[in-house]
């Protein structure tokens, strides 16, 4: 695997995301489909954070360029923002609240899913591809200014 494959990792949670949201659409929902998505997902989303620890964040943390460390305090730091909003919400969201309001919790599936996308935004645009400098052994390229 390579950093590279991140890439296509975070395709992968954001299918499963709106495969979640179809789940959900049955009213009532098709509760034990929708526990098999909600467990495809924790197990894809584990699966990530090991390979993104292991081939971005491991690297840019141990690098001498105080950037890359910055990077690595700032995934970090959001990662445990996020993953304090994934417990709140599959602590709200039971499968007794979900058959309650199946509406809403689509709503606050999509709501995590935003999340998700602004995160995915910051580790495409600047986190992985400083993973990936550093996998190609390449100096930092500090803009002028």
């Amino acid at each position: 695997m390579t950093v590279q494959d991140l890439y296509e990792e975070h395709r992968e949670l954001f299918r499963i995301g709106e495969k979640l949201i179809e789940v959900a659409a049955f009213d009532p929902p098709h509760m034990p489909e929708l526990i098999a998505v909600r467990r495809e997902m924790a197990q894809a989303v584990a699966r990530h954070l090991g390979n993104e620890a292991r081939l971005a964040l491991a690297p840019l943390s141990a690098s001498t360029d105080p950037y890359d460390r910055a990077l690595a305090r700032r995934y970090t730091s959001d990662l445990l923002s996020m993953r304090q909003s994934g417990i709140a919400h599959m602590g709200q969201w039971t499968m007794e609240a979900i058959a309650a309001d199946p509406r809403e919790y689509r709503l606050a599936v999509r709501a995590q899913i935003r999340m998700m996308a602004v995160r995915r935004e910051w580790e495409e645009s600047e986190f992985l591809p400083a993973a990936e400098r550093l996998a190609a052994g390449q100096p930092m390229l500090r803009k002028a200014g």
